[in-house]
């Protein structure tokens, strides 16, 4: 009976993600451009129905200019 927990985004992650996006006065349209990436990801991301992997999220790092805490395992 090996039951597999799928990763969660924590909250703080969504938090953060849209404080910092926030703080820059960007639209997560905006976001989404500048990483090549669809609007509807942005959104999924800060809604949490979706999880971006560590070189994602080191990529948002770098465009949000913030440190963000990354997803349990």
């Amino acid at each position: 009976n090996d039951v597999i927990v799928p990763p969660k985004l924590t909250p703080e992650f969504r938090k953060a993600m849209q404080l910092a996006r926030n703080a820059l006065k960007i639209s997560q349209k905006q976001l989404a451009t500048t990483l090549q990436v669809s609007p509807k990801l942005i959104v999924e991301y800060e809604n949490g129905k979706a999880i971006p992997n560590n070189q994602f999220i080191s990529k948002l790092e770098k465009v949000l200019k913030t440190k963000l805490p990354r997803p349990k395992k």
